[in-house]
């Protein structure tokens, strides 16, 4: 009778769902996860039959390392040296698909002066000798501004670079600390409403072949290796997630959806705001623009920031999106 109770116990729990431990993904509580709380709210990561779990950081570059070692299994990335270098390393971390860029009209990254330089600041060559401000070393606005002092045939070395957060960067305008500081948004939309400064040029306005890919999907090679219907299913419903930012971006009929999303999900909540900023580019279709990456590299590497570069193609992996494209069409875009 025993034997015959313990056999029946075992069916039973042989015959229930096997519920697979949560997909964690790294939850920065920014607009550039905008994918990510669309597709759960909307029910896409439902409709996929995976569940994920979001893990905050205070900083993507707490990240690569978790990747790693597969305790998180997705996370928005920065682009920039600290980056690169973990390709240099070859660490088990994978970019899979884009996420923001600077296009024309979507252009969020923007290089601000103080406004009472309007006179004096006009080209890019006058920004020689200028203090100019970047949130950080080696990321994605220290190349900006590379570029941009570039054009005008200057080095960083011609400019006085110091860093400052965006949060503070106020402050130091108003007290003419500053001359000139490098803001993604809302910071560029709410120092120039203040009179603190003006847009002087946005990545987009300089950086166009190529455009400047700001972030990346990351994956952690464990997992998507070890489950690949799993790594899958998420890339479909995050794409989807993305197509409904992209409608938003262009002010579609997601927009108003999108924006209340965004307001509950990450520290930007004044709704008004949405409609007064620059919105990043995301591409519908994911794509990642491999040139920019090589760019990038390759400028890190002449500042002495990455002493390895790597070939590009073996930061990626694409196979996912190809397949969630394959599944979901490809959208046209202008």
């Amino acid at each position: 009778m025993m034997a015959k109770g313990v056999c029946a116990a075992l069916a039973l729990l042989i015959a229930l769902p096997v519920h697979a431990e949560p997909v964690s993904f790294g939850d920065l509580g920014i607009v550039g996860d905008a994918p990510f709380y669309i597709a759960q709210e909307k029910g896409y990561f439902a409709a996929a039959k995976i569940e994920v779990a979001p893990v905050r950081f205070d900083s993507a570059a707490q990240a690569p390392v978790q990747l790693a070692t597969n305790q998180l299994q997705v996370m928005v990335g920065g682009l920039g040296a600290a980056l690169f270098n973990t390709f240099a390393r070859d660490l088990p971390v994978r970019i899979v698909m884009g996420n923001t860029r600077d296009m024309p009209g979507f252009s969020s990254d923007t290089l601000l002066v103080r406004e009472d330089l309007r006179d004096r600041v006009r080209t890019l060559a006058d920004l020689k000798g200028r203090k100019i401000a970047i949130n950080a070393p080696a990321g994605a606005l220290d190349y900006m501004i590379g570029k941009m002092l570039a054009a005008a045939g200057l080095r960083p070395r011609d400019a006085d670079i110091v860093f400052v957060p965006w949060p503070d960067q106020g402050a130091a305008f108003a007290n003419r600390a500053i001359e000139g500081g490098a803001v993604s948004e809302p910071f560029a939309t709410l120092y120039a409403e203040r009179h603190l400064a003006f847009a002087f040029k946005h990545a987009a306005d300089v950086l166009t072949d190529p455009p400047l890919q700001v972030s990346v999907v990351l994956f952690s090679k464990a997992w998507m290796d070890a489950k690949p219907e799993e790594a899958r299913a998420f890339a479909m419903a995050y794409l989807r997630g993305a197509r409904d930012y992209c409608d938003a971006m262009r002010g579609g009929t997601m927009r108003a959806e999108v924006i209340d999303i965004l307001a509950r999900h990450t520290s930007l909540k004044d709704q008004a705001l949405y409609r007064r900023i620059q919105w990043s580019y995301m591409d519908p279709n994911g794509e990642i623009v491999l040139t920019s990456l090589a760019d990038q590299q390759a400028w890190f590497a002449a500042e002495g920031a990455v002493a390895t570069p790597v070939d590009v193609d073996r930061m990626v992996d694409r196979r996912f999106l190809d397949q969630a494209l394959a599944a979901l069409g490809r959208v046209e875009t202008k």
